[in-house]
C-alpha cells in the first residue's frame, strides 16, 4: 500500500516540533543518513509510520487526518456513559481536559486539584466506561481527532445550556481576549439561511485548523479558546 502522501506531513511535523533527523534516527535506531533517505523516498512502510508517530508523540490517526482532508466525526455516547459524566462532573472534567484540550496528566492533576490516587481512580473509571483505553500504563482517548457529540442527547443539551451561559457571561464581562457583538437586522429568509450556513462553516473550519495546529505548532503556542454563535429569527423586542 502506498503511504507516500504522509511523508511531507511527517517532515512538516518534524520541522515545527523542532525534532532533528539525528534525534529521530536515534529513536528509530537508524543512521541520520538512513532517515534522510527514508523521508525523501517515494514511499514509506506502515510499520515505519507507526514508529515515527511514537517518536513524535502523536497518534497515527492524527497523522492520517492531517495528511488527508480533515473531518469532524460525530460520536454518540451510550446512556451509561452520559449518565456517568453528568453524575460525576470530575469524570467529565478529566475526560474533557485529556481528550479535547490535550492536557498531560500532570497538568490535569494540578488544574483539577486532584491527588495522583484520585486522578488514577477517575482514569480507570473512564477506561471501564470505554471512553479511554489503557495500554502499557498509558491512558489514551478512544476517539482520535476532532469530534462532536450528538446535539440531541441529554448530556449535550445540559452542557450547551451551562457552557453557553458561562461563555456569554465572560464575554459580557470583557474578559481578556473576549469579543461580543449583538446585531439586529432585517434580512430575507434566504439571506438569513446563508448567514447561518456561513457562521457554521467558519466554526467548522476553525475546529479543523485547530487539529492541524495541535500537530504542527509547539504546545506553548497553543491556547484554549471558546466560541459561541447564536442567531434567532426574531427581533430583540419580539415575543
Amino acid at each position: 500500500m502506498e503511504h507516500s502522501r504522509y511523508l511531507e506531513t511527517i517532515k512538516k511535523v518534524l520541522r515545527t516540533r523542532e525534532v532533528t533527523y539525528s534525534e529521530l534516527a536515534a529513536h528509530l535506531k537508524m543512521t541520520e543518513s538512513g532517515v534522510k533517505k527514508m523521508l525523501n523516498a517515494k514511499d514509506i512502510s506502515f510499520r515505519r509510520i507507526l514508529q515515527i508517530c511514537d517518536a513524535l508523540g502523536i497518534l497515527p490517526g492524527q497523522l492520517f487526518s492531517l495528511s488527508e482532508k480533515s473531518f469532524i466525526a460525530e460520536v454518540t455516547l451510550s446512556k451509561q456513559q452520559e449518565e456517568a459524566l453528568l453524575k460525576q462532573r470530575s469524570l467529565l472534567a478529566v475526560y474533557w481536559r485529556l481528550t479535547v484540550e490535550g492536557r498531560d496528566l500532570s497538568e490535569i492533576e494540578g488544574l483539577q486539584k486532584l491527588s495522583k490516587t484520585e486522578l488514577k481512580k477517575i482514569l480507570d473509571k473512564l477506561v471501564n466506561l470505554e471512553l479511554l483505553s489503557l495500554k502499557r500504563g498509558t491512558y489514551t482517548p478512544r476517539h482520535v481527532g476532532k469530534f462532536k457529540w450528538n446535539e440531541e442527547t441529554k448530556l449535550v443539551k445540559i452542557l450547551n445550556q451551562e457552557w453557553s451561559e458561562l461563555t456569554l457571561q465572560r464575554a459580557l464581562e470583557k474578559k481578556k481576549g473576549a469579543l461580543h457583538r449583538l446585531v439586529s437586522m432585517k434580512l430575507s429568509e434566504e439571506s438569513y439561511a446563508r448567514l447561518q450556513q456561513g457562521l457554521t462553516k467558519v466554526l467548522d473550519e476553525a475546529v479543523q485548523n485547530s487539529e492541524n495546529e495541535e500537530l504542527t505548532l509547539s504546545k506553548k503556542q497553543m491556547h484554549n479558546f471558546t466560541a459561541l454563535v447564536a442567531t434567532v429569527a426574531q427581533g430583540v423586542l419580539d415575543t
